[in-house]
């Protein structure tokens, strides 16, 4: 257990494993936690940096994060703390938008970026899911609440085989709730962050993954996210929901390690989507969607 006193916040942190530095970003409500079941393959590859975000969990916020941009600065200063120039970066849901922010205002810190079930801007579906979440969250009982969020994230074959762990979680949660003021003020941080479409430029080799039953942040979104980032590499993981790397491990996260190892990606079957728009009007980012030709099957996820 470690802390490290940072301008506006004291932010609890792990390092573990071995190799180049990797920094995890929880999503929504989540703390370092939320990467436990995955820690041990990628503590292999890797140096984890996992940090619970300001005001979550055992990081205490001297001040309240107003938007994205300040948990940005808290991740600079981390690395700085830890003395480490460059690093990895994999970001989940409001922690892949979050990292989109730390990879604007800091390309340089950046080797290789992996966004993971997040979108660069709130359209009306998203700001209505926003809203959707903002209100449940203060109306309604604690596992409800849970149980919507489940219900919006969660894979529908994946839940039907999981529902009675997934129902064990939730319970855990309740008994050890994530105040509601914090999650509030990060559903508060995401809607005062979205950047100017002049301002938004990422450089680092980035992949974007998105899961084909997400209804929190539909992977549309995330292709057309990804159709932003120059030279970005995407891919759709049929059958999982907002979380692959817990949905799907056996094939997310071989998928995670060997782009940030090497830079590329290998999909066992690959089909190409139709194109939205003729090539000549094609963003700069574009590529195919890479669709990963497997789902949840009873026994897989043991």
């Amino acid at each position: 257990m470690a802390w490290a006193e940072l301008t506006d916040c004291r932010a609890y942190y792990e390092v573990i494993g071995e190799g180049e530095p990797l920094l995890l970003i929880p999503g929504l409500g989540a703390t370092c936690r939320l990467w436990d079941p995955i820690v041990p393959e990628l503590a292999r590859h890797f140096t984890l940096i996992m940090l619970d975000n300001r005001g979550m969990g055992l990081s205490k916020a001297k001040r309240k994060p107003r938007t994205l941009a300040d948990y940005s600065t808290d991740y600079a200063e981390l690395l700085d703390h830890l003395n480490v120039d460059e690093t990895h970066v994999l970001g989940l849901s409001l922690g892949g938008i979050a990292a989109q922010r730390f990879a604007v205002d800091h390309p340089q810190r950046i080797k290789r970026l992996i966004l993971m079930s997040c979108a660069d801007r709130f359209s009306p579906y998203l700001l209505r899911i926003t809203a959707l979440l903002g209100h449940s969250l203060r109306w309604f009982p604690r596992m409800l609440f849970l149980q919507t969020m489940e219900l919006l994230a969660t894979a529908p074959l994946y839940l039907d085989e999981h529902v009675d762990e997934i129902d064990r979680m939730m319970k855990e949660k309740c008994n050890d709730p994530v105040p509601k003021s914090a999650m509030a003020t990060q559903l508060r941080c995401l809607l005062r962050s979205e950047l100017e479409p002049a301002d938004y430029r990422i450089t680092a080799p980035t992949l974007v993954v998105a899961g084909q039953y997400d209804a929190l942040i539909p992977s549309c979104y995330a292709k057309i996210m990804a159709d932003k980032i120059p030279g970005s590499q995407f891919v759709l993981l049929k059958g999982a929901g907002h979380n692959p790397l817990t949905e799907m491990p056996d094939t997310s996260l071989p998928l995670c390690i060997k782009f940030l190892r090497d830079g590329e990606i290998e999909v066992p079957e690959t089909v190409e989507a139709p194109a939205a728009t003729s090539s000549k009007n094609k963003p700069a980012g574009a590529s195919p969607v890479k669709e990963l030709v497997m789902s949840p099957s009873k026994g897989s996820h043991t």
